[in-house]
């Protein structure tokens, strides 16, 4: 394939080696994102008296932040899209019924309803997909005024 897509650095971005080693930058930021987001998921901090979900909060930035990164490091969507699609499967060994709890599918522990455990798998597949979305409209919004 013969294209002449370019990112911002003027490398071109489609290219076969170009695509992996963006698979590659998505791959490494995937394993590092799985393990901080199931670890930090359920921080609370207690700020005048109401438990705000800080892990929860921090997850969604540092997935926009990864998802940004991804974009403007390589010029292109579809690093992104790779980190949203591994998500999950990375998360898949740390799902399930354990000893300390953890996310879980159903997220349920003795019963009670842990909607931090689905809360948080959203962030880290829904996300990358919604950063996705978001440059799509802007990108056409641009050309269409443009």
């Amino acid at each position: 394939m013969i294209s002449t897509q370019q990112s911002p650095t003027g490398a071109p971005t489609t290219t076969l080696g170009a695509r992996l080693g963006q698979a590659a930058m998505a791959v490494v930021l995937t394993i590092v994102s799985v393990p901080l987001l199931l670890t930090t998921h359920r921080v609370e901090l207690a700020v005048l008296g109401a438990d705000l979900p800080a892990g929860l909060l921090f997850g969604a930035a540092f997935q926009v932040v990864v998802s940004l990164f991804l974009w403007a490091a390589t010029g292109t969507r579809f690093p992104v899209l790779v980190l949203g699609a591994l998500w999950g499967l990375a998360a898949a060994p740390f799902l399930g019924q354990g000893a300390g709890g953890g996310v879980l599918l159903p997220a349920e522990l003795a019963g009670q309803v842990q909607l931090s455990g689905w809360i948080v798998q959203g962030i880290g597949i829904g996300v990358p997909f919604l950063v996705v979305l978001a440059m799509t409209l802007v990108g056409r919004g641009r050309r269409l005024a443009g």
